[in-house]
């Protein structure tokens, strides 16, 4: 007798292992086992605070050879969670009494609306999905990062007189914001900037961007999930209307709009300016620098795979491109432009247009692509028409390069970019362009689009980048 178990113990024992195993452990006998997520984690990227994310979705697969009746699938905190949930057309933070056949699937769309708060860095808000059958659980973790910024809405606060942005909090613009005439907005380094689907920044007073190399302006849409990364059209344009006097733009990156800046309009006298340096423009549905009559001067800039044109240069103007590298390999479709066009007309709802070209100066630049023709120069006479290319690499297949226009040019040869994404468009050691820049424009404009010298060793190569 003296080892039996006295049986309030035994009970005791069999109570708590009973408790114990019947929640949260997917490990014991029950339909449970045979219910799979299609994931263990459903992940968010960066969510500005009162906007919606898009929607992200999760399969849960039903393994066994019979149907089986969830309790509940829910949202682990329940009517206070930020997320929420649709299962197979049910919304709600729980839904109940699902059945799912034998080797069948449904599926699980997670959105998710964060709530502001005092924080200027991004934040992590944590939920999760619960499956419920009998006690038994299983569950998938949410988690999204959320970040405050300052919004400018079109309909409200869109139009901006004389004022600093800073690098506290991004700026998101929702239905396009203006530059009042006569204004200036100065927008510091390192500022994050963001613009909704539609949305246009509009500047008719002056845009000065104040980069650096350590901290560039970033322009984009602001669909920031994976999956957004490199898709072009997100957002509008940069319009520089006519009479906004001088735009001065310094290490900022541009891209997955539509156009990165359109200048000018027809008709119209007092042109824009834009002075644009150590800047990347990339991955516009139409164009990089669409300009009518205007003046760009460029230097140490990537104007790289545009929908049509990289640049449209047209109705004249005057242009100087200096250590540029233009490169065109659009991925989305098959494109049919040369990536530069240079022209003294335009041709607007059956009305041509004519303007004289001062100037479309380009020294120590490469204009290359897939299209047989990367350069379009298009003329019409009685004007003026005054262009050249310096120590250029070029792309070219029609135009007469054994013209005065051409000096130094290098025609048609691969300039053998390294294409990995995050070098893309950096020279290789066997680079046609290798030290074949005009060293003494390279003097004026020494540093290249990675902050290095591009006279550090008394050569200098054609491109936006010298070759390290």
């Amino acid at each position: 007798m003296k080892n039996k178990i006295p049986i309030y113990i035994a009970s005791f024992f069999l109570l708590f292992f009973l408790f114990n195993c019947t929640k949260d452990d997917p490990n014991l006998s029950s339909p449970i086992e045979e219910l799979y997520f299609s994931t263990d984690t459903v992940f968010f990227d960066t969510v500005f605070t009162d906007i919606g994310s898009t929607t992200q979705y999760l399969s849960l697969r039903n393994t066994s050879d019979k149907e089986i009746v969830i309790n509940t699938i829910s949202l682990g905190a329940s009517s206070s969670s930020l997320f929420r949930m649709n299962v197979d057309g049910i919304s709600g933070k729980s839904v109940k009494n699902i059945s799912l056949a034998p080797k069948d699937s449904l599926f699980i769309l997670v959105e998710i609306t964060i709530n502001p708060n005092d924080k200027n860095t991004p934040f992590v808000v944590k939920d999760s999905i619960v499956l419920n059958i009998d006690g038994y659980k299983k569950n998938v973790k949410l988690m999204a990062w959320g970040q405050n910024a300052h919004y400018i809405d079109g309909r409200y606060n869109g139009h901006i007189r004389t004022t600093r942005w800073t690098a506290d909090k991004p700026y998101l613009i929702y239905n396009s914001m203006q530059i009042d005439s006569l204004q200036t907005l100065t927008i510091e380094e390192g500022t994050q900037i963001y613009l909704h689907k539609g949305s246009y920044i509009i500047a008719k007073g002056s845009l000065q961007i104040e980069g650096t190399y350590e901290n560039p302006v970033v322009i984009q849409g602001d669909r920031l999930e994976q999956h957004y990364k490199d898709i072009p059209g997100q957002w509008g344009n940069i319009i520089l209307a006519n009479g906004s006097g001088t735009h001065n733009i310094d290490w900022c990156v541009i891209k997955n709009g539509i156009i990165g800046f359109q200048l000018g309009a027809l008709n119209i006298e007092t042109k824009p300016i834009l002075n644009i340096h150590h800047s990347i423009i990339k991955n516009m549905n139409y164009a990089g620098i669409f300009s009518l009559a205007s003046t760009v001067n460029a230097d140490n800039c990537l104007i790289a795979d545009c929908g049509f044109y990289n640049l449209a240069l047209l109705v004249g103007g005057s242009y100087n491109f200096t250590h540029c590298t233009i490169a065109n390999y659009w991925k989305y479709a098959k494109r049919t432009e040369s990536a530069v066009v240079v022209s003294n007309n335009f041709i607007s709802n059956g009305q041509q247009f004519v303007g004289p070209l001062v100037n479309a100066d380009f020294a120590n630049t490469i204009i290359y692509g897939d299209q047989d023709d990367e350069l379009l120069i298009s003329k019409v006479s009685g004007t003026d028409f005054n262009f050249s290319f310096k120590n250029c690499l070029l792309k070219v297949k029609n135009t007469k390069t054994t013209s005065s226009e051409f000096q130094n040019v290098i025609i048609n040869k691969d300039p053998l970019f390294l294409l990995k994404e995050d070098k893309r468009y950096l020279l290789t050691k066997d680079s046609p362009a290798k030290d074949k820049a005009d060293v003494e424009i390279s003097k004026i404009y020494d540093i290249d689009l990675l902050n290095y010298s591009h006279t550090s060793d008394d050569k200098s190569d054609i491109g936006a980048y010298e070759l390290q």
